[in-house]
């Protein structure tokens, strides 16, 4: 019996609690619950992009700083060397931060960061990043230039020391802005790869204000070519100069602001040196130009010194009106078949005080419009600006029609040339 019952004793002792205590959990795996002991509770996670330590960061990285709890109280971003810091953008909860300036290369930059949890525990993150250094830089040349005083018919030309590859061209305008008063709608070409021409979609109106805009720090050409720099330039539209040349006539009509100054006789391109006809315009001009036969044409004739089509003579008073050569300009040797016969090498023959007129006259960009040559202008030869409609002008690198005025003013109703 007193075994037993000291078997039993120690049973009811395994499976009693001491008074004021709680029974065992009943499920031994699970978390416990000690009364009056607080929760851990994490600082928030504060990240940072790029993140810390990296190298070459793209110059049009975008610095973003976020939190995963709570809200960031202060971020700073700054470059080693330079005095101030950048700004950027909290978002309405104040869980993240973005700034999207343009980054110097190889620079090194910091950011700091303090963020608070909801629980109210906090985080200091400070992150260092470098940017990668540009093999070249882009430069690009532009005209009109600065300052300028042009005519309706004037492109905005550009003219970039690096090809643009194709994925890159639409990107590359969208930095790009034109503005002007009064706004028009206007669309980019590209000429080349390296080339690319802006123009409205009719002509300028005449006393037209124009101003572009090029944001082109930290874009990425790519292969190692950024755009490091901003730059701006602006012109103005004069007087509206417009020459009519017909060949069926051999005369040159020159209006100025719809008023007719002058009909003079001209002698065009002579059987197998045809004038180029269409809608060009007037692109510098030049006192004298030493005009060659060879190697312009390439035949005996021409490049035979005493050949019948031979010459290699100064001729002065010249206005481009092409990039392949051919002119306006003074032709004392023609003057009695001005108005008669076309007896030119391609050129538009004038006597000599006419061609002085007309080139005190003319300005770039003012409109000649040749006629019934036969031989079309062509892009080919840069002359294909304004004898493309402008819907198929600025259907180019994906951007289409722009507006130069006010975002939300624009209208296309009547746009085509």
């Amino acid at each position: 019996m007193l075994a037993g019952g000291v078997a039993l004793g120690a049973l009811l002792l395994t499976s009693c609690s001491l008074p004021g205590t709680s029974g065992p959990a009943a499920n031994l795996g699970g978390s416990v619950h000690v009364v009056g002991v607080p929760a851990v509770v994490a600082p928030p996670t504060i990240v940072v992009s790029p993140s810390n330590a990296a190298q070459g960061v793209a110059l049009d990285a975008p610095i973003n700083v976020s939190v995963n709890t709570g809200h960031l109280d202060t971020v700073s971003l700054s470059q080693a060397g330079a005095s101030s810091t950048f700004s950027g953008v909290m978002s309405a909860n104040g869980t993240l931060w973005e700034m999207s300036q343009p980054l110097d290369q190889g620079a090194h930059y910091t950011v700091v960061a303090t963020a608070t949890s909801t629980a109210g525990s906090t985080s200091t993150s400070t992150t260092t990043f470098v940017t990668t250094t540009a093999k070249s830089r882009l430069l690009t040349g532009m005209t009109p230039l600065n300052g300028e005083v042009v005519g309706v018919g004037e492109t905005i030309d550009l003219h970039f020391n690096t090809n643009i590859p194709v994925g890159a061209r639409a990107a590359l305008l969208e930095h790009i802005q034109v503005l002007s008063t009064p706004a028009v709608m206007g669309g980019w070409h590209w000429l080349t790869a390296n080339e690319v021409h802006f123009r409205p979609a009719t002509y300028w109106v005449a006393g037209t204000k124009v101003t572009v805009n090029a944001n082109l720090d930290g874009f990425d050409v790519g292969g190692g070519v950024w755009g490091l720099g901003n730059w701006s330039s602006s012109f103005t539209v004069g007087a509206k100069h417009v020459s009519l040349i017909n060949n069926n006539t051999h005369t040159m009509q020159v209006f100025s602001n719809g008023k007719l100054l002058y009909t003079w006789p001209v002698s065009l391109g002579k059987g197998g040196f045809p004038t180029i006809q269409g809608n060009l315009i007037v692109l510098y001009k030049t006192p004298v130009v030493v005009m060659k036969s060879c190697p312009t044409f390439h035949t005996a004739a021409a490049c035979d010194p005493g050949g019948s089509e031979y010459y290699d003579d100064p001729v002065y008073d010249d206005t481009a009106i092409s990039t392949s050569g051919y002119f306006i300009h003074a032709a004392p040797w023609s003057v009695g078949s001005q108005g008669r016969a076309d007896v030119s090498h391609g050129c538009v023959n004038l006597s000599t005080a006419r061609a002085v007129t007309y080139y005190a006259f003319s300005i770039p960009g003012d409109v000649v419009q040749i006629s019934n040559t036969g031989y079309n202008a062509s892009y080919d030869d840069g002359e294909g600006d304004w004898n493309l409609s402008f819907s198929a002008y600025s259907n180019t690198a994906g951007l289409g029609p722009v507006w130069t005025g006010p975002v939300g003013l624009s209208s296309l109703a009547g746009q085509d040339s």
